[in-house]
């Protein structure tokens, strides 16, 4: 199924980078933000426990 694009959502400086590591993006309080990643949660919830996660709110 297509994701619906609106064009009053805003992007934050980090869009471009979420977008080519794959994210899929959704609407979330005006912005389009990364909700997931190809690689799955599982690898995603990995990461972080791992080394380091990063909640983009800029």
């Amino acid at each position: 199924m297509a994701e619906a694009v609106s064009e009053d959502l805003k992007e934050t400086p980090l869009a471009a980078l979420h977008r080519e590591l794959g994210a899929r993006m959704v609407p979330f309080a005006g912005y389009s933000m990364p909700v997931q990643y190809a690689t799955g949660i599982i690898a995603e919830h990995n990461q972080v426990r791992d080394s380091a996660g990063l909640f983009d709110v800029s």
